[in-house]
């Protein structure tokens, strides 16, 4: 995280001693910056974890025609390469050796013939890691180039389901020959590349954007996942920026928390959640019901709204055990203040029942699919 530190003069004298130093957090390394995956020129450190894969990898790497050098003081091979080169001196290492061997073959990039100090212990990963930001480097160019695009599905107030209350932005994907790319691979990609927390930075200013751009007026609903947030009051600044910037009402964009159920901590997502709302905006859980620890973080987040699992809402109409958990989150909502969106429509059905006991809002291809532009009622 960056910082600047701005002397404030708190007397007359502008004297130093007078001034007090303010820190302003301006953006966060982490989430705002697309590293290189490796320079042109390099040298790859391995770490192996027994001498057995040592003696693999060194057999890769001499049937590949490469040669590697290996330190006598610790048990640390090196080799150089040069670019386009390095994938596939990566896929001849990496040839017959277990998953777990790739996993925790420890790895470092350096550029040039330099040897890693101090400061790169930091940078130091896996070398199945390595392999997937190679092979994911599309994903950093396509940030880089901003080449993300966001769709639209309409919410709907259960008692007028013509006018949206709200649209959900969804990202997707452009490659460089305009095919789209859907979130799952670019979820898929970042995940294994160690791209999470810029690609989920990227997708909430980008559908923030795009949403603003298409003329959508009314309540957004932005999803992001909690775990590409590491300090909520930096990593989320340059959103709440994005905001102010489209001059968009905060009290009207809705953040949603995607995989609500892989939450590992509820006190960093509690802090996550606290730090929107004293931005003066609302928060989504989704997914709730789809396990007990969703329904378990209600006391401590106490989010502004929720959406029920969709594999719930999928025939409730015709299944007594959905009915019963569905009628029971609808009731227990209403007397924690809380509103409900039944998401994943599909059927007449589903949004009669979800209508006779009193959900709040509706959402599902059966009302509105995701569409570029924001949703108008046919005549």
């Amino acid at each position: 995280m960056k910082e600047v530190i701005i002397l404030q003069d708190d007397g007359p004298s502008g004297d130093l001693e007078n001034q007090k130093a303010e820190t302003i957090l301006t953006f966060c390394e982490k989430c705002d910056q697309i590293p290189e995956m490796a320079p042109n020129e390099g040298r790859l450190y391995l770490w192996p974890p027994v001498a057995h894969t040592t003696g693999k990898i060194l057999t890769n790497i001499k049937k590949s025609g490469h040669s590697a050098e290996k330190s006598t003081s610790v048990a640390t091979l090196y080799l150089d390469y040069v670019r386009p080169g390095l994938r596939p001196l990566i896929d001849a290492i990496s040839e017959n050796l277990l998953p777990e061997e790739i996993t925790d073959t420890k790895a470092l990039i350096m550029p040039g013939n330099r040897e890693p100090q101090l400061d790169d212990i930091a940078r130091v990963t896996s070398l199945g890691a390595i392999r997937a930001q190679i092979g994911a480097e599309w994903l950093g160019d396509m940030l880089r180039e901003n080449r993300l695009n966001s769709v639209f599905q309409p919410i709907f107030a259960v008692g007028n389901i013509t006018k949206p209350y709200a649209h959900e932005c969804l990202i997707r994907g452009t490659d460089k020959t305009g095919n789209v790319i859907t979130p799952d691979k670019l979820f898929g990609a970042a995940q294994s590349a160690d791209l999470l927390f810029q690609l989920d930075r990227a997708a909430r200013a980008a559908n923030v954007r795009n949403a603003h751009k298409a003329g959508i007026s009314g309540n957004l609903f932005i999803n992001f996942t909690p775990s590409s947030i590491y300090d909520p009051d930096s990593c989320l600044r340059t959103t709440i920026d994005v905001v102010s910037e489209c001059g968009l009402d905060r009290n009207n964009v809705v953040f949603e928390v995607i995989e609500t159920e892989k939450v590992r901590s509820i006190e960093h997502l509690g802090a996550i959640l606290k730090s929107y709302r004293d931005s003066g905006f609302r928060v989504a859980l989704d997914d709730v019901g789809s396990g007990y620890s969703t329904l378990n973080m209600l006391p401590q987040l106490q989010p502004d709204i929720i959406k029920i699992d969709r594999e719930l809402i999928d025939h409730v109409d015709q299944d007594k055990y959905k009915q019963a958990i569905v009628s029971k989150l609808i009731d227990l909502a209403k007397q924690l203040d809380i509103d409900v969106v039944a998401e994943g429509i599909e059927r007449q059905g589903e949004l009669d029942f979800l209508t006779n006991h009193g959900v709040d809002y509706v959402q599902g291809y059966l009302l509105g699919r995701p569409e570029a532009l924001p949703f108008v009622a046919s005549a």
